[in-house]
This record gives C-alpha cells, sequence and structure tokens, in this order.
C-alpha cells in the first residue's frame, strides 16, 4: 500500500508536480501574480497621468512612476527565483524517471526520449504556466477596467474571448492526435539513428516533419482566427470610444491599451491550453506500463 501511494506520488503529472512542489511553485506564483496586477494597473494610471498633464497636475505622473518601479523590482526577483526554483524540480524529476527506466532496463533510445519529456514537462510549469497566468490576469484585468471606462466595450471583450475559447475548445481532439503523433515518433529517434541507414532516417524525419507541418498548420489557423476577432474588436473599439462615447484622450489610450493587451492574452491563452494538452500526452506516456 505505501510503495503504491509513494509511485503515485512520483508520477508525472500537473497535480502531483503542484501538490509535491506547492510551496516552491507558490512563491513564484505569487510573486507574479502580484507583478500582474500592477500590469494591469499600468495603463489606467498612464491614462490619468496623460489627463493630469494635460491639466498641469503632475502628481498622478509621480503614482505612476512609483508603480513602474514596483514592477520592476517584482519582477526581477521572480525571474532569479524561478530560475534555481524549477532547476531543482527538473533535476529531481529527472533523476527519477532515469532510475526508473534504468530498473526497467530500458533501451538508450527510450531513456533519452524519457528525459527529454521531463523536460518539456518542467518548461510548461517554468514557462508556459506563468504566461498562462499572466494570459489569464491580463484577461480578466482587461475586462475589469474596461467595465470601468466603457461598460459597452468590456461587454465586447467578453463576447470575442468566448468566441475564441468556442475555437479552441473544438480543435482539442485535433490537438491531441498530432501531439501523440509528434512524441511517438521523437521516442523512436534514437533507435532509427542507432541503425545507420540513410534511407530509414530520412523516412522518420519525413514523418517527423509531417508531423510538424500538421501540427504548426493547426496552430496557424486557430491563431488567424483568433486574431481576426480580436483585432475586430480593436476596429470597433476605436469607433466606440471616440465617435460614440466620445472619451477623454487618457481614457481612450487606456481602454485601447487594453484592448490590446487582451488581443495579446487572448492568443496567448489557447497557445498555453495546446502546451497543457501537449504535456499531458507527455505525461500520460512516461507512465504508460
Amino acid at each position: 500500500m505505501t510503495s503504491t501511494s509513494s509511485s503515485s506520488t512520483n508520477t508525472l503529472t500537473h497535480g502531483n508536480i503542484l501538490r509535491r512542489y506547492r510551496l516552491t511553485i507558490a512563491v513564484t506564483l505569487t510573486l507574479l501574480v502580484f507583478e500582474n496586477i500592477l500590469e494591469v494597473l499600468i495603463p489606467y494610471l498612464m491614462g490619468r497621468a496623460i489627463d493630469g498633464l494635460i491639466t498641469g497636475d503632475t502628481s498622478p505622473l509621480w503614482g505612476f512612476a512609483g508603480v513602474i518601479f514596483l514592477l520592476l523590482a517584482t519582477g526581477i526577483g521572480r525571474r532569479i527565483y524561478d530560475t534555481r526554483a524549477y532547476g531543482r524540480i527538473y533535476r529531481e524529476k529527472a533523476s527519477e524517471t532515469a532510475s526508473r527506466e534504468i530498473a526497467k532496463d530500458a533501451p538508450t533510445s527510450r531513456l533519452t526520449a524519457r528525459i527529454n519529456f521531463v523536460h518539456e514537462f518542467t518548461q510548461f510549469f517554468e514557462l508556459m504556466l506563468p504566461m498562462g497566468l499572466t494570459a489569464s490576469i491580463t484577461l480578466f484585468g482587461a475586462i475589469i477596467m474596461l467595465a470601468i471606462i466603457s461598460p459597452l466595450l468590456s461587454i465586447l471583450t467578453i463576447m470575442t474571448a468566448l468566441t475564441v475559447a468556442t475555437v479552441f475548445f473544438l480543435c482539442r481532439g485535433r490537438i491531441d492526435r498530432l501531439n501523440k503523433g509528434v512524441n511517438d515518433e521523437m521516442e523512436r529517434q534514437v533507435d532509427v539513428l542507432e541503425t545507420r541507414q540513410p534511407d530509414r532516417i530520412r523516412r522518420h524525419l519525413s514523418a517527423l516533419e509531417r508531423w510538424r507541418i500538421r501540427l504548426s498548420d493547426l496552430e496557424a489557423a486557430t491563431y488567424g482566427a483568433s486574431y481576426f476577432f480580436a483585432l475586430a474588436l480593436l476596429c470597433g473599439a476605436i469607433y466606440i470610444l471616440i465617435a460614440v462615447e466620445q472619451k477623454t484622450v487618457g481614457e481612450a489610450f487606456a481602454a485601447l491599451t487594453y484592448v490590446l493587451q487582451f488581443t495579446d492574452a487572448v492568443v496567448m491563452l489557447p497557445y498555453t491550453y495546446q502546451e497543457f494538452i501537449r504535456t499531458s500526452e507527455i505525461s500520460g506516456r512516461l507512465d504508460r506500463d
């Protein structure tokens, strides 16, 4: 019973990584959330600073500068911490995976591929999870701040986000199949190279290229659809803010900056979602048999 529990704890899944290293990851995510809250406030404070300078009031500008300094200090500290934290996670999980595969007398090709998979899995937590969290905070922060500046624009932003989310939800099955194809070929790579047969190596590389092209084409299509809806929102925002609601220069600047931030977030979130699917497939592969 204890052995089964220990094996389950060491399983390489998103949930187990979060549970095992909860304090380490909690620190970096707390810093990240604070950093992103400050970033969400930047356009609003910048807009106030612009309107203040137009009327001769410099106090909003000093408040804006203070937030910028705090944002910079938080970002530097988080990045220094992240490198050390995720380096330790990779070292421990890669060592455990290597020991498990060696105990099974796995061939070098499988051992090499699976160590590389652990690296990709760790990279998800170090790079893609922060990107996803940043995009989420930016997206919801933009919607909230737009609700303060222009409720109509906030509603249109929510509708755009739901449309993009639907597109990626419908593509999940195909994304999963294409990632599985890429990972299947990658696991066979060392075996194929050890044969030293040019024809077989050429066939393997051609197959790997085809899988990657199909995955890239799908990503390009979903990216194009996401950006189309986001840019349509931007065009509508300009018209609403200037022609319909006649906002001040500072308000219009802040609102358009939030729409641009939303555009970046609405593209980044689905990409993070794709990486989650890909690393989930890697997790299942590592714990198979």
